[in-house]
């Protein structure tokens, strides 16, 4: 299947004078991409897709570092972003992700260990086993800072958020150079839009990393027609689908690949039909017990179904109209208005920054222009079917959340553009350039990505209200009450979440209840301590009178900006 052949290639040297030098061309069934570290054109050059050069093989660990300090200056830069005071900002912790620390509780518990978790609709739960790891570790070794707190269910992500950093390295210098990987890395590492989601509880972080090395390793497998490879593609393809909901479109990309190879070389197909099929059987294997839970509970795979476009409730009366308006939207978060979502962004700023903005869109440019070369109409096909989750919903349109799946398309896109124009200007040498265009990613975006994240998101109160800042302190101080004490939470099921988790290793005595049930509440006549969600003390307290309850409440500032977060009562 894979033969060699001597091409002898004229190149001209520093001095102009012309040397011959020889290359071993590598021909295989599949040529679709180019070398990573240069790209040679072949006198006789008949297909589009020429392959001139194996990959080198994955270097991991000190070599890799070693090798290329600039990464490792990269890596660095994005663990403290992702790291500096990780315990406190976000400053608080949503619901939503304490419901992923309910669920690692019933596995210590209930020795629940499923695909799927339930307890906040249902939730793929990749995620949460490798939350479990340092809350484990903290309740065990009753470590304070990781015994059910906040930072104990952050950890996992923020880890998870320096791999991307380096994946996105080696996916951009895969499908293109080093240049390319280096830019990407570090636009990625600095980026505001993707330090915040590395900092929270949300499993919508795993989905890059699992496309990033899924592509990653189909681009190898390609190129290099290794077994390794497409075992790689089907492991990274079945863990995908344990990230995150919008990881089920990925499909689509594949299929768009295969129809490209069939009218490319349509030999690949009978010479590598056994490696596909290493690929699709790993695939399978890993995925057998999600599938297994799909066939018992069907339902789940269209849980999300109701703010679909195509529900007559929530588009508006046109599903055609709310998919434009969804798309002019999505075009537009990236350099115009973001997401009005205080968790996932400062509210209606760009996703991007203005400099790697501009670069994003460079780079589309230079795909649409060689589109017909693999490596670009794989970001060109990867974009748009990563993005149905968001234009075929009908709420909170612009999201980042759902929209975590181009990530790594919009910063290869980034580098692209960036090389493209270093390239341009005459007095830039071609060893320089990864010095410079490495230096003004750090510079601008570092600086706009650390203001954004780090001093302009922390000055809303917006942010503490996205995050339940509130039930975090009513948490912290339940936590410090004598044992046996009777704590009287009204509050609402689902914010209690919050106070659920963070108080499970002190086992509180906590009944909660709402307003319409203060009627039914029988006051102790020894100590208690009375806890009333914000905007509830009114009403809670015209309930109280009637129980006979005649104290004041005392209002509980928040300790960053001493706005009021809730009311108590301590008898």
């Amino acid at each position: 299947m894979i033969g060699k052949i001597k091409l002898k290639i004229n190149k001209r040297s520093a001095s102009d004078v012309q040397k011959k030098q020889e290359f071993s061309v590598e021909k295989s069934s599949l040529r679709g991409l180019p070398n990573q570290d240069s790209e040679i054109k072949t006198p006789n050059q008949s297909s589009p897709l020429i392959k001139l050069k194996k990959s080198r093989p994955v270097v991991l660990g000190y070599r890799l570092l070693g090798e290329n300090w600039i990464l490792t200056l990269i890596l660095l830069a994005a663990t403290f972003l992702r790291f500096y005071k990780l315990g406190t900002l976000p400053p608080g912790l949503h619901p939503d992700e304490a419901a992923n620390g309910l669920d690692i509780i019933s596995m210590f518990d209930a020795h629940k260990f499923a695909a799927i978790y339930d307890t906040n609709g249902p939730r793929e739960a990749l995620f949460f086993y490798l939350q479990a790891i340092p809350v484990w570790i903290g309740h065990v070794f009753h470590i304070a800072a990781i015994n059910f707190t906040p930072l104990s269910l952050r950890i996992a992500p923020a880890i998870i958020g320096v791999l991307t950093v380096w994946g996105i390295y080696l996916l951009g210098k895969e499908l293109f150079n080093k240049n390319v990987g280096t830019f990407a890395a570090a636009a990625l590492a600095v980026s505001a839009w993707h330090i915040q989601f590395s900092r929270n509880g949300f499993r919508a972080i795993m989905a890059p990393l699992a496309l990033i090395f899924l592509f990653y390793f189909i681009i190898r497998a390609l190129r290099n027609g290794q077994t390794r490879d497409y075992l790689g593609a089907g492991v990274s393809l079945a863990l995908g689908f344990y990230t995150y909901l919008s990881f089920r479109v990925t499909p689509l990309v594949l299929f768009a690949i295969l129809v490209y190879i069939f009218f490319t070389d349509r030999g690949f197909f009978r010479k590598n039909l056994k490696k596909i099929g290493y690929l699709i059987v790993a695939t399978i294997v890993i995925m057998i017990p999600l599938l297994i839970h799909f066939v018992h509970v069907p339902a789940d795979l269209v849980a999300r179904s109701s703010t679909s476009i195509f529900n007559p409730v929530t588009n508006g009366g046109s599903a055609i109209g709310a998919f434009v308006s969804n798309s002019v939207k999505t075009i537009g978060m990236f350099n115009f208005s973001g997401d009005q979502n205080f968790r996932q962004n400062v509210a209606g700023e760009p996703m991007l920054d203005i400099f790697i903005g501009i670069l994003m869109w460079v780079g589309v440019a230079i795909s649409l222009i060689r589109f017909k070369k693999l490596e670009y109409f794989i970001l060109l096909v990867w974009f748009p079917i990563l993005s149905l989750p968001e234009l075929l919903t009908s709420d909170g349109i612009p999201h980042a959340l759902r929209m975590v799946g181009v990530i790594p398309v919009v910063f290869v896109w980034s580098a692209l553009g960036l090389e493209w124009v270093l390239s341009r200007i005459k007095q830039i040498k071609p060893s320089q350039t990864l010095y410079i265009g490495t230096t003004l990613i750090l510079i601008i975006s570092g600086a706009a990505g650390f203001y954004k994240y780090f001093v302009k998101f922390p000055s809303y109160a917006e942010a503490g209200d996205a995050y339940a800042e509130d039930m975090v302190q009513m948490a912290y101080d339940i936590n410090t009450q004598p044992k046996g004490e009777k704590i009287i939470l009204i509050a609402g099921e689902y914010g209690s979440k919050t106070i659920q988790f963070i108080t499970y290793s002190t086992k509180p005595d906590i009944e909660r209840l709402e307003v319409s049930g203060i009627k039914d509440l029988k006051l102790p006549a020894d100590h208690y301590k009375i806890y009333i969600e914000k905007d509830w003390e009114n009403d809670a307290l015209k309930e109280l009178r009637k129980i006979g309850f005649k104290r004041s409440l005392t209002a509980i500032p928040s300790p960053r900006d001493q706005r009021i977060l809730y009311y108590e009562y301590d008898k």
